[in-house]
């Protein structure tokens, strides 16, 4: 007979990363189920200690404000700066099969992210989170079950932040023309949380640097092993 411990045991042992060939330092960014509506950009926060969900997402969500307890509080350390909480709510969080009632903070503020969750939910789901393998394990009366990150939109996430913290970067017509065409998409259906995952390839390929011819250039001939590759287009000043 099998022990019931051991089948909950949790392991990455022989756990393949999700693109081993393309090694990142990639935040944690999942997947989880709100209120029945499937919401992305989920970052996983271990350095956090509350599980923080933001006014934009609630009502995209469809959750209506006087759900909100009102309690105003100061909140350290998010995006590296001092936020005043908008007060609490509580909602059910499915992850995999498991759902639980999650005390959330309500931060009212852009951020790039949809929901934070932290260390209170993690130890409530008794969940392990790794990193290396952006996975996310926790024990059920059924077994082990896991949730894979994206690093695809973790990229997103990250290009989105940097942006938001540089105001000065320009925009181009184009670009600020279809971020307000995603925006009123988005204002339209509470499931269209999901438009980055759906679009996420489209803005990977975006960032792809376009391929041009190459040659091979010798540094030094004493050492043949240090070359560079030039563009073969170039002119021969730029060459040389």
């Amino acid at each position: 007979m099998q022990d019931s411990t051991c089948a909950n045991v949790i392991s990455f042992k022989g756990r393949a990363t999700v693109d081993r060939a393309k090694p990142r330092n990639d935040l944690f960014v999942i997947e989880l189920t709100i209120r029945d509506v499937d919401v992305a950009r989920v970052l996983i926060d271990t350095r956090s200690s509350a599980d923080i969900n933001f006014k934009d997402t609630l009502e995209k969500i469809g959750i209506d404000q006087s759900e909100i307890v009102k309690y105003p509080s100061p909140l350290l350390g998010l995006l590296r700066e001092t936020t005043m909480a908008y007060g609490t709510i509580n909602l059910a969080v499915k992850a995999g099969t498991v759902t639980r009632v999650t005390e959330f903070l309500v931060v009212d503020r852009p951020a790039s992210y949809n929901i934070i969750m932290g260390t209170p939910w993690l130890n409530t789901m008794r969940a392990i989170p790794s990193t290396y393998h952006l996975c996310l394990k926790f024990p059920t009366p059924n077994g082990v079950e896991e949730i894979w990150g994206n690093p695809r939109v973790s990229h997103v996430c990250y290009a989105a932040e940097q942006k938001r913290k540089r105001p000065d970067l320009k925009t181009t017509p184009r670009k600020a023309e279809k971020k307000n065409s995603n925006k009123d998409s988005r204002s339209q259906d509470s499931a269209e949380l999901f438009w980055q995952s759906r679009n996420i390839t489209a803005l990977e390929e975006k960032r792809e640097p376009t391929c041009e011819p190459v040659v091979t250039v010798c540094l030094d001939e004493a050492f043949p092993e240090r070359c560079v590759e030039i563009g073969a287009n170039l002119r021969e000043p730029l060459k040389t």
